[in-house]
């Protein structure tokens, strides 16, 4: 016969009892699954009814707190409100004793654990974030002189709603240029919509197969994540590539997409003058009109004494523009937008195979139609905010700025 425990010998009298009973047979029956339910706890079912009842040491609810003042007020004894509510007659004593103090039955406010760092310390560390903004925690720590963890220092820096967060990329500057552009944004700053109407703004951009793809997302837990088909596998090397030019006005409306061609004289066989002056010579006719400002940014093809002097020998004005401005020229923002509708043209274009001129041709097509397909209001919203940027420039003191 298999041993019983006697409930004498045990703290819980109740479970050693049922545990007696149910083995009073010759044999205890193997562990099978119907055996484990009876002993073991089971875990509650997702979505499944919250129990009632009171865990142990957790803290009373207003509610509980409302039953046992309520009681009270009744006549009940502590013993008596005590099983009502699941707790000991000494947390039915306390919870009376601060009824007073209590607003609406919720808890008190705690003090909670002494802070790891001092006010000077804390001050310290936020002169220092201030001054070395690029500094990593471990660096911080060592600058501060602190021994503490860091998310310790992670929450004290979120009471000043200060995070680490990835640099934006932006050109390099110097203090010459700065108050160039600076210099720069205060004279047209005061444009109205009239002046910069007639504004021809121009730029060329190297379109890369599937730089305009948006990132994959995936439903998957935290152990999924180097599953195959939680990966969005990214091609070797640099894919084919085109170099466009472009041109809109707010007065003249958009140019043709141009595909730039190589100039194969040239010493390194890229795009040189020569390509820049046959792009000029397809748009320019059906854009200027007396009246109007041609853009162009400091590019050594645009700068070039046979470029400059084919806009002096047809009387186009070109608009003075200030070093490494990419983001007081709107056009720049057009790019974006392109190569996303790419793929509504052409869904399968990173798929396509074949000779690389042949697939080069293919997505020139593609970001020919996708221009087109550009509505008219992103052209002009990008003309209309030159006096927001010209502003942000000035209050950035000719510093970099989020356009």
């Amino acid at each position: 016969m298999a041993r019983i425990i006697s409930p004498q010998y045990s703290t819980r009298p109740k479970v050693c009892a049922f545990f007696a009973t149910f083995t009073l047979s010759r044999r205890v029956p193997p562990a099978t699954p119907s055996f484990y339910p009876i002993f073991m706890l089971r875990q509650r079912p997702p979505l499944a009814p919250i129990s009632g009842n009171r865990g142990p040491n957790a803290e009373l609810t207003p509610y509980q707190r409302g039953i046992i003042y309520g009681q009270k007020l009744a006549g009940s004894s502590a013993r008596t409100i005590a099983g009502l509510v699941n707790c000991s007659k000494s947390t039915i004593r306390s919870t009376l004793l601060k009824s007073t103090e209590r607003n609406d039955g919720k808890s008190l406010h705690r003090s909670g654990r002494p802070k790891a760092y001092s006010k000077r310390e804390e001050r310290k560390i936020i002169r220092i974030i201030r001054t070395k903004p690029k500094l990593t925690y471990p660096q911080l720590k060592e600058e501060a002189g602190i021994d503490f963890s860091r998310r310790t220092l992670q929450r004290l820096l979120s009471v000043y709603n200060i995070t680490k967060w990835r640099a934006a990329k932006r050109p390099l500057l110097t203090q010459e240029h700065a108050d160039m552009r600076l210099k720069w944004a205060k004279e047209h700053g005061i444009w109205d919509l009239d002046k910069w109407k007639y504004i021809i703004w121009s730029d060329e951009c190297s379109i890369v197969r599937g730089s305009g793809k948006e990132r994959a997302w995936v439903f998957r837990t935290p152990s999924q994540k180097w599953e195959k088909q939680m990966i969005e596998p990214t091609p070797k090397g640099k894919g084919v590539s085109v170099m466009v030019w472009a041109a809109f006005s707010g007065a003249g409306g958009r140019s043709e997409l141009i595909i730039l061609d190589r100039d194969f004289e040239s010493k390194k066989h890229g795009y040189s003058a020569n390509s820049y002056i046959d792009v000029l010579e397809e748009a320019i006719p059906t854009l200027w009109e007396p009246g109007f400002y041609f853009m162009q940014d400091n590019a050594p093809i645009h700068k070039a004494k046979k470029t400059m002097k084919w806009f002096e020998d047809r009387g186009i004005l070109l608009l003075e523009w200030p070093p490494y401005s990419p983001d007081l020229n709107p056009i720049e923002h057009i790019w974006y937008e392109l190569k996303k509708l790419v793929y509504e043209v052409n869904p399968d274009i990173d798929s396509l195979s074949g000779s690389e001129e042949m697939v080069r041709e293919e997505l020139g097509k593609a970001l020919k139609e996708a221009w087109d397909r550009i509505p008219q209001k992103h052209f002009d919203a990008l003309w209309q905010s030159m006096e927001d940027r010209c502003k942000a420039v000035v209050e950035a003191k000719g510093w970099q700025t989020k356009y």
